[in-house]
């Protein structure tokens, strides 16, 4: 009796030091790039591109998690960071002569995810 119990612990050690080698951290720079909505000034659409750029800056990891997209499953959402955003402002002549103008937001950012061993 006291052989199998010394086998089960030391079978559950094993284990357990195995399943944590499983996965290793990985830390990925992301970017995703967000476009405003058509206004008639170019002051606008640069005002509208700041307002977007103070909100994200406002949020908290797990919030902007929720806000960025994210393709790996198995991400840490406290470690969330952006770490650029970069403005610009895009002209659009319609058929009728009229000019719109587009903020667009290049947003760098960064965090971990588990990875599988490879």
């Amino acid at each position: 009796m006291k052989k199998v119990i010394t086998l089960a612990a030391a079978l559950l050690l094993s284990t357990s030091a195995f399943a944590a080698t499983q996965y290793k951290d990985v830390t990925t720079n992301q970017t995703a790039q967000y476009v405003t909505d058509a206004v008639s000034t170019q002051a606008e659409a640069e005002s509208l591109a700041t307002n977007f750029v103070t909100e994200l800056e406002a949020k908290n990891s797990l919030e902007l998690s929720q806000q960025l997209p994210t393709p790996h499953l198995r991400m840490d959402k406290r470690s969330m960071e952006v770490s650029d955003t970069e403005l610009s402002v895009v002209a659009e002549e319609a058929e009728d002569g009229s000019v719109s103008y587009r903020a667009v937001v290049d947003v760098d950012y960064n965090y971990s995810y588990r990875s599988a061993k490879s």
